[in-house]
């Protein structure tokens, strides 16, 4: 006689094909695909009056990316860099009374998987934490990783400036921000505010 199949035979037998299915699927989010021009904020979503493009959105190059840094250059090629685009703005006002950024410069770089564009992350983290000066800053809730820092100098002048970089990645996208201008006047809010739009931009195109 053939022995009497048990209650957990008979559930294993009935979970068997959704198993199958689950494995088949999956969670990963789909990855950015699109030109990164099309991610990078636009002059018209720039929160302060004025702004004009000084530098207009362009592909760059690791080399470019990485500001000198062979070490940083380096890795964005070994993890796959596949496309990198950037933007400057700047407006033209009296710096010694100035009120938040003057300089913006948006950059993305795409990859090819998000676990090499987390890698990638981690080493312009690593770049910028290098920087002479550079404070690590905390950002909160902003993408899937992100980091950011900032820089005081003194002007020809004699008047504190402050550069404030913020770094995060959202699937397989590395963004940046620079926001430059009044120490006291600029601060890591206006660069977060700006980082925000961009991420609305690069969730909005849908790949």
């Amino acid at each position: 006689m053939r022995p009497r199949r048990g209650w957990k035979g008979r559930v294993l037998v009935a979970l068997a094909p959704a198993i199958v299915l689950v494995a088949c699927g999956s969670d990963a989010p789909a990855l950015s695909t699109a030109d990164p021009v099309h991610y990078l904020i636009t002059i018209d979503q720039l929160v302060a009056p004025d702004f004009t493009v000084t530098t207009a959105a362009a592909h760059v190059d690791a080399a470019t990316l990485a500001g000198g840094d062979a070490t940083l250059a380096s890795a964005l090629t070994a993890n796959g860099l596949q496309s990198a685009a950037s933007v400057e703005y700047q407006r033209d006002v009296d710096f010694s009374t100035s009120n938040g950024p003057i300089d913006v410069v948006a950059t993305v770089e795409r990859f090819g998987a998000t676990s090499k564009a987390s890698s990638a992350f981690a080493a312009v983290v690593k770049h910028l934490d290098a920087l002479t000066g550079a404070v690590p800053t905390s950002t909160g809730p902003l993408g899937n990783q992100a980091h950011a820092i900032s820089v005081v100098k003194n002007t020809p002048a004699a008047i504190p400036a402050v550069e404030i970089t913020v770094v995060w990645r959202v699937g397989n996208l590395v963004n940046i921000i620079i926001a430059r201008g009044r120490y006291g006047g600029t601060r890591i809010d206006d660069a977060l505010t700006l980082a925000g739009l961009q991420t609305q931009n690069e969730s909005a195109s849908g790949g």
